[in-house]
């Protein structure tokens, strides 16, 4: 009744036991069950060397993005958004990576502790969670928050889980120029009604990107899922919007009847 495996601590034990455990699991189940490890390095050669010699036969958690994450959240406007991304699993080997926030080694107090600060949070799920490549974890304490440790949930963290499962499909444009504002786009696709979606954030001071959502997107609105702005963005005739965010801060733009679903369903 299993549906998938997570591999503690992998490091610690011989890749050939891994490669043989796996095939064997999944030649006995008849189905081939995803398996994610642990391997707590940030070395990215490590994790893409572990991965050849387990015959990939499994994906490994993201620990890079994790303390790329927690270095943005503690250096703030001092932090160049557009390496997020640099010297992660995510970007070289996209398909075997499980990507996350934090976990329950990097609370406070643990012994991995590098816990990303609360306002850096919400953008760091937007990256994992509104993007094509990947696949992510969500933190338990992050999404109903910890009252023996005082922490609060992730503010709109439910409402990002919908928004990917709902509305983050298409082809993704990336707007990495900028070292304090950056964005994306995911342009929807035909499966899944009103989806596609603009993300922009900053890390300073607020700004705003002219992206392309496509020219059959021309004279459509686009609004903010999380409410920062109330004031629709307009595609012009050749496909662009002028899509805004406030200081440190970030939104989320959608289709109107995308928005009334999650007013509705929220």
């Amino acid at each position: 009744g299993i549906d998938g495996l997570r591999l503690d601590a992998v490091k610690h034990i011989s890749f050939s036991f891994y490669k043989e455990l796996l095939q064997k699991v999944r030649a006995e189940l008849g189905t081939d069950i995803p398996a994610v490890g642990e391997y707590w390095n940030t070395d990215l050669g490590r994790l893409l060397y572990y991965l050849d010699e387990v015959n990939q036969e499994m994906s490994l958690f993201d620990v890079a993005l994790h303390y790329n994450f927690f270095n943005a959240s503690q250096a703030g406007r001092d932090y160049d958004l557009r390496q997020i991304f640099d010297n992660t699993l995510v970007r070289e080997r996209p398909e075997h990576a499980v990507t996350f926030v934090d976990n329950h080694d990097t609370q406070f107090g643990q012994s991995l502790q590098s816990f990303v600060s609360d306002w850096f949070k919400p953008f760091a799920y937007a990256m994992i969670l509104l993007r094509a490549e990947g696949v992510p974890c969500v933190f338990y304490t992050d999404y109903y928050g910890n009252p023996a440790q005082n922490r609060p949930l992730v503010p709109n963290l439910g409402k990002l889980i919908k928004l990917r499962c709902k509305y983050a499909y298409g082809d993704q444009t990336d707007y990495f120029d900028d070292p304090h504002v950056i964005g994306w786009v995911r342009t929807g696709d035909s499966e899944h009604p009103d989806s596609g979606l603009a993300v922009v954030l900053s890390n300073a001071e607020g700004g705003s990107k002219r992206m392309f959502m496509g020219r059959e997107c021309a004279g459509e609105s686009f609004y903010d899922a999380l409410s920062v702005f109330q004031e629709p963005v307009c595609i012009d005739q050749e496909g662009f919007g002028d899509f805004p965010t406030a200081e440190r801060n970030l939104s989320v733009w959608v289709r109107k009847n995308a928005l009334e679903d999650l007013i509705v369903n929220e």
